[in-house]
């Protein structure tokens, strides 16, 4: 049994990865309506809206062309820019989430001795592809 290393999943905008991510997390929920009625024994749901989103924390640095940094990810929030995204370790025949989202948000954290880091979040549009890398 291989177990995914998660130093080697990345989040991807566009073509390019994030550009040294040091953590990222997908988040996927689908909400439920409740029916309960004097018919009812309790109380039934249904599936209903399904929403995703992906998180990260990045060192901020200047990075080549083939990467996403700071600048890049600020840009396309500030635009409002539909982004391409993947989360994938690349491997093939292993997972690969990927879909459409917005820069949701963005922060910098900036510690007097330490690196200077970003936060940010991407908000799903349309549906999360769950499939396999080829």
């Amino acid at each position: 049994m291989a177990y995914y290393e998660g130093s080697d999943m990345r989040i991807k905008i566009g073509t390019n990865n994030v550009f040294h991510e040091t953590d990222a997390t997908l988040n996927w929920s689908r909400e439920f309506k409740e029916i309960a009625s004097k018919d009812t024994d309790g109380v039934e749901s249904s599936p209903g809206k399904k929403s995703w989103s992906l998180t990260s924390s990045a060192y901020v640095i200047n990075t080549p062309d083939t990467q996403n940094d700071l600048k890049s990810i600020a840009e396309a929030g500030d635009l409002g820019t539909l982004v391409d995204v993947q989360f994938t370790d690349g491997k093939s025949g292993n997972l690969v989430f990927s879909g459409q989202a917005y820069i949701e948000n963005f922060s910098v954290k900036a510690t007097t001795d330490d690196t200077v880091t970003f936060d940010y979040s991407l908000k799903g549009n349309g549906s999360l592809t769950i499939g396999q890398n080829a």
